[in-house]
C-alpha cells in the first residue's frame, strides 16, 4: 500500500565548484559545475542527508541537475538509509526537482518510492514522498 510523506529539508552546508575548481559564482555561463550538500529532513521523513550533484547553467541563473542523496533516518518507525536518485533544476529563483528511491538498508531495505522536493530561495525545501514499504 502506497503512503503519503509530507515535511522539509533544511540546508546546513552547499559547495559548489566548476570542473577546473573555481567557486561557481566566479565563471559565466554557459558552464558545469558539481555541488555537494548537508542538510536535515523533518516531518514524516526525519534524518540527516549528504547530496552529491552535478550541474549546466545555460545561462547564469537557470541550471538543470541531477544528484544522488543518501539520508539516514527514520521513516514510519523505521531507522536505515535511503538513496534517492534527483532531477531537477533552478529559475526564478526555485529549485525543483523531481527523486526516486533507488536504494535503503536497514529496516528500509526493500522500500521504494518517488518524491518532488522545491526549495525557494531562503526557506528550507518543501517535500513530498509516496512510498511502499518491503
Amino acid at each position: 500500500m502506497t503512503t503519503h510523506a509530507t515535511g522539509t529539508a533544511e540546508m546546513k552546508s552547499w559547495d559548489e565548484h566548476t570542473w577546473d575548481g573555481r567557486n561557481y559564482d566566479e565563471t559565466k555561463a554557459p558552464k558545469q559545475t558539481t555541488g555537494g550538500m548537508t542538510s536535515t529532513w523533518a516531518g514524516d521523513l526525519e534524518g540527516t542527508a549528504e547530496t552529491r550533484f552535478l550541474m549546466h547553467y545555460p545561462t547564469d541563473d537557470t541550471c538543470t541537475s541531477i544528484g544522488f542523496e543518501v539520508v539516514t533516518g527514520t521513516l514510519a518507525g523505521r531507522t536505515g538509509t535511503l538513496v534517492l536518485h534527483h532531477d531537477g533544476g533552478y529559475a526564478n529563483g526555485v529549485a525543483d526537482g523531481t527523486f526516486t528511491i533507488v536504494g535503503a538498508t536497514g529496516d528500509l531495505t526493500g522500500t521504494t518510492g518517488t518524491g518532488r522536493l522545491t526549495w525557494l530561495h531562503g526557506e528550507p525545501g518543501r517535500y513530498t514522498l509516496d512510498y511502499d514499504l518491503a
